[in-house]
């Protein structure tokens, strides 16, 4: 019998439309991102209870009701109290807040009663606050918790549920090919998702908790297998975009090795001919170079401008502060001949007249190197030949924002550039659709950087070794999370602790930095470091990326266990640039969590980014590991990369295998592969050509 399905039901339909759910609800669920039916079907419980009494602090008492009073607590609330009774002993059930109906208009003298909460003592008598009155029957069944908007009954939900379930289900279409469903013996989707709502046994319930049943195991697979084929797509999409064929011959290396003053490392000329070799084909290179605080990146980035430029390209090195914008302009005035090559800055703080002279100048062609911040993506600026496009920092920059070079009507190649090492996992995840070169050595000459642990209480030993170094002519770092001081949070601050500074040492020496300044300020600041009479900068994390000051020997990092372990070994990376020995000083204050123990010991034990940047993963999770999500790409509602490893290799040797099989994925079996890639990626595949 087939059966009849209501064909005006859909999974987009707004939550409002379901029963129970009133106007002020709706709102409430809309703004907890609960919009529509679909979104409450994957809306997964966050734990399972079994109601009984052998689920740790919560269990079941039973027992026959005979009375109830009221106490005063200490704030003067009444509670009251209903006394129950058993074949050994009594026990109450109590309620702190309570209304004239309820529970009291639901009790009967001499009736049985199950009441289950959380199990805890009164006078020497069990007792159990606001309990929940369970029928007998549902005694030893598993019940779903989910996280729910405001204060929204639990048994309200349960009816929903039972409603989408009566209604919808039959609209959830499957999402994997069936080999795929056979070879691991995964669940079909309808089925998946009815188990991880109503599991049916505590040992399924326990096993879903823990993400290792084949129902919840499936979704990771899921996620993993659409997101990885949606990058190697982009991959091979980036080959099919027309690029150009720029002429590398000895003659024109020889004469760029002008500009090099040191001998490059071996790990920056095997980077250099992956990169060269990329820039002779006459397809788009979509290259992402990673290296640690110090390696030589951006010497790599020059060479690969200056290719450009010398075959009449225009090159635009973009970076997500005005103060490494500044770095690198500098730099790069000093490291190409001037007379021959062009370079502006543009970035928000350049005047409107210059703006104005140097759109000119790029549209034109006069300039060689334009070199700025997400200034240079603004729809007014037109390049006349752009080359290449030079990103730094790559992933404080969505997308969406990369996209914006292509949408100007250019194909430029693109080398994007991380100083935060990316453990493989990462790169797989995110990065599958770039090509990678890793830096994986540093410069002769440098000596490590000796990291100390200090309590707060221990700022006089700290700022005793400060000045030995102020002694040897050397420069200092101190580092604040906080610009002001916060009633929030207990949290030192950049310029309470400047006035302390300076009344410890010589204020004259000291200077305070923070991103609220202007950039003119900034960038005085800066100079007056390198080179003039500053000893000692006060600063919050702005300083992180764009600071290169050769002589900065020592950085003090406040409320240091506060900071992720990559941004603390970015902050480090901002010292040790010469021969100096030089010292990193974490401080950390009373309140340290253990985990924030664990990363100051990590950064006194290693000083490999890459090494740091996999304890930080494990600590922190791929959901903070940048800081924000990458723009563009699917959202994981159940993978967790550090745990899931597994299965990432399994789903990259899987899609290996499918696409040598069946490309087009037009077999029966893989026909929903196109449907849900689509779906998966809501149009993300349309950036195909965004590195």
């Amino acid at each position: 019998m087939q059966k009849n399905i209501n064909h005006s039901k859909n999974l987009s339909d707004d939550v409002m439309t379901l029963p129970f759910l009133g106007e002020k609800s709706s709102e409430l669920f809309h703004k907890n991102l609960l919009k529509t039916v679909e979104d409450l079907i994957w809306h997964f419980p966050e734990r399972y209870e079994i109601l009984n009494n052998s689920s740790g602090q919560k269990g079941i008492l039973e027992g026959t009701y005979c009375l109830s009073h009221y106490k005063k607590n200490r704030n003067g609330k009444n509670i009251l109290q209903c006394l129950f009774e058993n074949k050994d002993s009594v026990f109450y059930g109590c309620w702190i807040h309570f209304n004239s109906k309820y529970p009291l208009s639901t009790l009967f003298k001499g009736k049985k009663y199950y009441l289950y909460g959380t199990i805890s003592s009164f006078n020497g008598a069990k007792s159990i606050y606001h309990p929940e009155f369970i029928d007998k029957d549902k005694i030893d069944t598993i019940r779903s918790v989910y996280s729910l908007p405001g204060s929204f009954k639990r048994k309200t939900y349960s009816n929903i549920l039972d409603v989408i379930f009566r209604d919808y289900i039959e609209y959830v279409d499957e999402t994997l090919p069936s080999n795929i469903l056979k070879k691991y013996n995964f669940p079909e989707i309808k089925s998946a998702v009815k188990t991880i709502h109503n599991p049916k046994d505590q040992n399924e319930a326990m096993e879903l908790e823990a993400k290792k049943h084949p129902a919840y195991i499936r979704f990771i697979y899921e996620e993993l297998f659409y997101l990885q084929l949606g990058l190697l797509i982009k991959k091979e999409s980036y080959k099919k975009v027309k690029g150009i064929q720029f002429k590398i011959n000895n003659d024109l290396l020889e004469d760029i090795k002008k500009n090099i003053s040191f001998k490059l490392t071996a790990a920056q000329k095997i980077v250099l001919v992956d990169i060269f070799n990329d820039m002779k084909k006459n397809v788009q290179m979509n290259r992402l170079l990673q290296g640690d605080v110090g390696s030589g990146k951006t010497i790599i980035a020059f060479i690969s401008g200056l290719i450009a430029v010398k075959n009449n390209y225009q090159v635009a090195l973009i970076a997500p502060t005005e103060v490494l914008a500044e770095q690198h302009y500098e730099n790069l005035q000093a490291f190409v001949n001037t007379s021959e090559c062009e370079i502006d800055l543009l970035t928000g703080s350049t005047s409107q007249k210059d703006k104005a002279l140097i759109k000119l100048r790029t549209s034109e062609g006069k300039n060689h190197f334009i070199v700025g911040t997400h200034a240079i993506l603004q729809e007014n600026v037109v390049f006349r030949k752009l080359g290449m496009a030079i990103i730094d920092e790559q992933h404080r920059f969505g997308v969406m924002q990369r996209k914006a070079l292509f949408d100007k009507g250019y194909s430029p190649d693109i080398l994007l550039i991380t100083a935060t090492p990316i453990p493989r996992t990462l790169s797989l995840t995110f990065y599958g659709d770039l090509d990678i070169s890793i830096i994986d050595e540093m410069p002769p000459g440098r000596k490590k950087i000796i990291t100390f642990i200090y309590s707060e209480k221990k700022i006089n030993e700290v700022f005793e070794i400060v000045q030995k170094e102020i002694d040897k002519d050397n420069k200092i770092y101190f580092i604040y999370p906080l610009i002001d001081e916060s009633d929030k949070v207990e949290l030192k601050s950049a310029k309470k602790n400047y006035e302390l500074i300076c009344k410890h040492f010589n204020k004259d020496i000291v200077g305070l930095l923070h991103g609220k300044l202007p950039s003119k300020e900034k960038k005085h600041l800066i100079d007056r470091l390198k080179n003039g009479d500053l000893k000692i900068l006060v600063s919050t994390t702005v300083i992180e990326v764009g600071i290169d000051v050769a002589s900065a020997s020592v950085i003090v990092i406040e409320n240091a266990e506060r900071f992720g372990l990559s941004q603390l070994h970015q902050l480090r990376g901002r010292i040790g640039r010469s021969g100096k020995q030089s010292y990193c000083i974490l401080i950390y204050s009373k309140n340290i969590s253990d985990d924030g123990r664990k990363r100051l010991e990590a950064m006194k034990k290693f000083s490999d980014g890459f090494k740091i940047s996999e304890i930080d993963l494990n600590l922190r999770g791929p959901g903070d590991f940048f800081g924000t999500r990458q723009s563009g790409l699917p959202e994981f509602r159940f993978t967790n990369i550090v745990k899931d490893r597994k299965i990432l290799n399994q789903v990259r040797d899987d899609i290996s295998q499918l696409l040598n099989e069946d490309e087009k994925f037009s077999s029966p079996c893989n026909k929903v592969i196109n449907k849900t890639l689509k779906n998966k990626w809501k149009g993300g595949l349309e950036l195909s050509n965004v590195g």
